[in-house]
């Protein structure tokens, strides 16, 4: 006998729905949070380079293939600042339920 399917599974069965998901999903990738404020400020890769004191190409290969899964944390954090962000990892439990409540209590918090 076959598992039932999950609401999350026969919602993703919806067009709609799998298309409003996968666009959420990208805007939390943090490459693309990083090109949204890089973008919101009218700021281009040698302006930013300049007040990060790295080079164009540096910031080039930051965004691009997944670059920003090897910078350091203090990397990170140098290019959040020099955005006027804050640079926040989180660890947050694997089951989806959890992290969303998780999720919720820390947004409750701020």
């Amino acid at each position: 006998m076959a598992k039932p399917k999950s609401l999350f599974e026969r919602q993703m069965g919806k067009k709609h729905f799998q298309e409003n998901y996968e666009r959420e999903y990208q805007e939390l990738q943090l490459e693309v949070q990083f090109l949204l404020a890089l973008e919101e400020q009218g700021l281009t890769y040698e302006k930013f380079a300049k007040k990060i004191g790295s080079s164009k190409g540096n910031v080039s290969r930051d965004f691009k293939g997944r670059g920003l899964q090897k910078a350091t944390i203090d990397r990170l954090i140098k290019m959040a600042q020099a955005l006027g962000l804050e640079f926040l990892p989180l660890l947050l439990p694997r089951d989806r339920r959890s992290r969303r409540k998780k999720l919720e209590e820390l947004l409750a918090a701020s």
